[in-house]
């Protein structure tokens, strides 16, 4: 076995380099091919010792070679032409062709050769081990040498080095042969022709536009033709005095000397280009072709300046194009005919946060919006034809998210290119704008609808006004009327059908001023809830019994504050239509939740002011409504059942316009209706429900002053006083009235209209004669209540109203309680003086009561007197209040009102004897005992006004 030491491969070396260039001087002598490839044939294989060297030409392919030459020693040698090398070369092809030298130590061994086929074939030749060199040019196999051994051997790295260095230098200088054969073979053609067409190439040297030129190995042109002078100015004597390398730029020196050196060892030149020097001054562009014959270089050159400077432009631009490419903010991209991205600037990545590579490669749908795929495959199927002008889509960002993307784009080629501007704000400014303007729409549509509606509430307000006056003129004397019969039935029936009538004519007034939102409205912090509990009963008897009626209430419902009776009447009302619109048969649902109602709905809704509200939603099945009735339906008179006065939704309107609240409906024909109430929200707490005026209709011997400008009204209610007992005095406005007042004649009540003609308005009357009178009761009357004594449609705190039209029995239940609590009140705080300053007398032992007073004023009193009095006070103001404390422990006495809101006293005292025997019970009451309607005749009364001792004497026990 050799061992190779570094010694030994540093000697192998530098022979290998001596034997390169005695090789190469002496292939420098050789012109033919074929002695070329018989010398570097048999010198490389008598260097390796090997048997045969090869040289074949690579055509097509490597499967179907040509020998060109074969070197033997000891192997058969091969007849050059065609061999067809079958599987085996297309094993190897992929290597070759990568310019990878093959080494096959032993083709037995070796799994590339391994195979049977090939195997037989080696073994026919005598090949046990072999080398391939591949000669690869442009990037394809050009040509392959061969080493061929007869035995088995192991190839050293500097033997294949060698081998390929070899065959590197052979092919080199065969090209050299065969180009210096070709110009020969011309030069050869020439010369036989130069006698035939010495004028025509003289012609063609004078008139070519190139530059031709004969240069010796001195540098210097022999021979130049006219286009030297034409191009660069120089004459021919100039051209031929000055050494060539003069002439070239500065810049270019070193590539010229390079080919000038490779142009004196035989190689061609073929389109080098350098700078020559113009004779005026300046550099021209030569592109030259130089192929050295002999001591002769043979050149030509073609001015390529304005190529030059058209590509200098071209580069300038496209440097311009990548600099725009690259900072463009617009995205731009091109797209091939799958529709996937080839080109992606970087605009990606601020636009869509996606970076170009992330982009290269795949189709545009996996970035485009599903709901836009359908639109974008038809543009782009569009724009494979034509330009494209405009195109909006949207495309996905990486924060899952998306932009919108304005796209313009045109083919070319294969390709489209497009630019796509990122329009993302301007789509939400122009969708911000839309809405704008649809809410904009939406509110002058809602304020025209408002203004005609309160044009219509100015009028049917003013018709009800003297409606009402009529009513109560038609109502006062009816009932007067009625007092003077003896026994006349069929008087009594005639009256009975007029009353009947007036009470209609004032349910039909009521409606016209709750449209006009001029009714007089007592609104109470309202439990909703209780409220629809409470009305559940009356609205299945109003729906009957053919109508589900399901009442949907959420927990937690928000308080309102709102009128509950006139609440009650629009829910009926819309209870009733819903009934009628399903025809008898269906469901009626009344939903009730919290709303919170933000700035967009209130854009929308004209009427509306953002903020907490409660929803009370009454849904039908019925036929629904028509859409272009729904603006309609809420104007007085207008009724689409055929029947009715056409005021029950104008009603509801107006009521809840008065309210602060606001009503809407939905409906589709077919699929029944929904009417939404929404009222704001009250944080107050829950109040109590006005006092329920009942009981036996008195009159009294007090004084009141009536104001009244209609003279027929005036003289009714004149009567009806007088007829129940009162002194009365009369006024027609609030100057003369004042000047009543201030005579000095005692006045107990002063019952005036609101409406007053004069300087002095009706609440102005009433303040003056309360300054001048300090325990004056005033009750205002009115058909149609004006700002001076509503605040945001509601009665001012501590107002007084009785409403036109009223009736003898209204008129007389409402003075005998105003004037009783009025004494009543001014006779406690006159007894809290007189106890203030003195000691309090006390029982013996101080009484735990119960105390049940709506009048607050008298509650406050009378409780601060019987604390006075020594005695310990629980006071509430309804029956509902003092239910639970009937129970609490040591309670001595219930001291009850019996005109209470809801349960009366009366029904208090039944319900605390039965569960409480021992507590005694004593009524206070503004009626005779006679009139109070309790039935015990055991009862205990306390007369208002009572003095400090009826009150002692009422508190103690029985039998003392």
């Amino acid at each position: 076995m050799t061992i190779t030491t570094p010694a030994s491969r540093s000697q192998a070396g530098a022979s290998g380099v001596a034997f390169l260039l005695q090789l190469e001087r002496r292939l420098r002598l050789l012109q033919d091919t074929g002695e070329i490839l018989s010398l570097s044939a048999q010198l490389l294989g008598q260097r390796l010792g090997v048997q045969q060297v090869a040289c074949f030409d690579i055509d097509q392919s490597l499967q179907c070679p040509t020998l060109q030459h074969a070197w033997s020693d000891g192997l058969a040698p091969g007849a050059a032409g065609e061999y067809f090398l079958g599987d085996y070369a297309a094993g190897l092809a992929d290597a070759l062709a990568a310019g990878q030298a093959l080494a096959v130590s032993d083709v037995a061994n070796d799994p590339r050769t391994a195979m049977p086929a090939a195997l037989a074939t080696f073994a026919r030749l005598g090949i046990r081990a072999f080398l391939n060199i591949p000669i690869a040019k442009e990037g394809r196999l050009a040509a392959l040498f061969v080493v061929h051994s007869s035995a088995a051997r192991l190839w050293h790295a500097d033997e294949i080095e060698l081998a390929v260095q070899v065959s590197e230098r052979v092919w080199s200088t065969i090209l050299r042969a065969r180009a210096e054969s070709r110009l020969r073979a011309l030069s050869a053609t020439m010369e036989t022709q130069v006698a035939e067409r010495t004028r025509e190439f003289g012609r063609t040297w004078n008139v070519s536009p190139d530059l031709l030129g004969v240069l010796n190995l001195d540098g210097y042109f022999e021979h130049s033709n006219p286009a030297w002078q034409a191009t660069l100015g120089w004459t021919a004597e100039e051209i031929r005095t000055t050494k060539f390398l003069e002439l070239v730029h500065p810049d270019d020196l070193p590539r010229t000397l390079a080919a000038w050196d490779a142009a004196n060892q035989g190689q061609p030149a073929l389109r080098f280009e350098n700078r020559y020097r113009h004779k005026l001054g300046g550099w021209h562009w030569l592109s030259w072709v130089a192929v050295p014959e002999g001591e002769k270089v043979y050149c030509s050159a073609r001015d390529i300046t304005v190529e030059k400077k058209l590509e200098a432009e071209l580069a300038a631009r496209n440097s311009a194009r990548e600099r725009l490419w690259r900072s463009a903010q617009d995205l731009m991209v091109a797209i091939d005919a799958d529709g996937c991205f080839t080109a992606v600037n970087p605009a990606a990545g601020a636009i869509l946060g996606w970076l170009p590579e992330e982009m290269l490669g795949r189709s545009l749908f996996d970035f485009v919006l599903p709901e836009d795929a359908a639109a974008t495959r038809q543009a782009l199927a569009q724009v494979t034809h034509e330009a494209m002008p405009s195109f909006e889509n949207r495309y996905r960002h990486r924060d899952g998210g998306h932009r919108w993307l304005s796209w313009v784009a045109a083919p070319e080629g294969d390709l489209i290119f497009a630019t796509g501007r990122h329009v993302t704000v301007e789509k939400e400014a122009q969708s911000t704008l839309l809405s704008m303007q649809e809410s904009l729409r939406h509110s002058e549509m809602a304020l025209l609808q408002s203004q005609k509606l309160e044009a219509l509430g100015k009028l049917t307000g003013g018709v009800a006004h003297d409606f009402n006056n009529v009513l109560q003129i038609i109502s006062g004397n009816l009932q007067l009327l009625q007092l003077t019969l003896d026994d006349d039935p069929l008087a009594a029936k005639r009256i009975a059908s007029a009353s009947a009538a007036v009470e209609r004519g004032a349910k039909l007034s009521a409606q016209l001023l709750a449209f006009a939102r001029r009714q007089p409205l007592k609104p109470l912090v309202t439990d909703l809830a209780q409220l629809l509990r409470s009305t559940e009963e009356l609205l299945r008897r109003a729906t009957g019994e053919t109508i589900e009626t399901r009442l949907l209430l959420a927990d937690d419902c928000w308080r309102a504050l709102v009128d509950p009776h006139q609440l009650e009447n629009v829910i009926l009302n819309l209870a009733i239509n819903a009934r009628d619109a399903m025809a008898g048969q269906g469901q009626l649902t009344i939903e009730l939740s919290n709303s919170v109602l933000g700035s967009d709905y209130a854009a929308r809704h004209a009427d509306v002011a953002p903020g907490d509200y409660v929803q009370l939603a009454v849904s039908d099945t019925g036929t629904g409504i028509p859409a272009e009735l729904l603006d309609k339906i809420f104007e007085p008179f207008f009724t689409t059942k055929g029947e009715g006065t056409g005021l029950g939704l104008s009603m509801a309107y107006g009521f809840l316009r008065q309210s602060g609240g606001h009503l809407t409906v939905d409906s589709l024909p077919g699929h029944g209706s929904t009417f939404r109430i929404y009222l704001p929200r009250s944080l107050e707490a829950e109040t109590e429900l006005p006092l329920q005026l009942d009981g036996p209709v008195l009159g009294g011997k007090e004084t009141i002053l009536v104001v009244e400008d209609d003279v027929q009204v005036q003289t009714t209610v004149v009567d009806m006083l007088r007829g129940l007992g009162y002194g009365v005095l009369r006024a027609s406005d609030g100057e003369s009235a004042l000047a009543i007042v201030g005579s000095g004649v005692p006045i107990d009540l002063l019952f005036t209209d609101v409406v007053m003609p004069g300087k002095v308005a009706s609440t102005e009357l009433a303040r003056q004669a309360r300054v001048l009178l300090p325990h004056l009761t005033v009750l205002f009357t009115s058909g149609y209540t004006q700002d001076a004594i509503m605040q945001g449609g509601r009665l001012e705190p501590g107002v007084e109203l009785l409403s036109k039209p009223y009736r003898r029995e209204d008129l007389a239940r409402r003075i005998r309680h105003l004037l009783a609590n009025g004494r009543h009140v001014t006779a406690l705080h006159r007894y809290r003086a007189q106890l203030a300053p003195q000691t309090a007398p006390t029982l013996p032992q101080g009484r735990h009561i119960l105390l049940v007073e709506d009048n607050a004023d008298a509650r406050a009193m009378t409780s601060e007197l019987l604390a006075m009095l020594g005695h310990t006070v629980l006071a509430v103001g309804t029956a509902e209040e003092a239910l639970p404390l009937l129970g609490t422990p040591g309670l001595d006495l219930l001291l009850t009102d019996i005109s209470l809101p809801q349960m009366s006293g009366a029904e208090l005292a039944e319900v605390a004897a039965r569960e409480q025997p021992q507590l005694e019970v004593v009524f206070s009451t503004g009626h005779a005992p006679a009139n109070s309607g309790v039935l015990d005749p055991q009862a205990r009364f306390l007369v208002k006004p009572f003095t400090v001792k009826q009150l002692q004497r009422a508190l103690l026990p029985p039998g003392q």
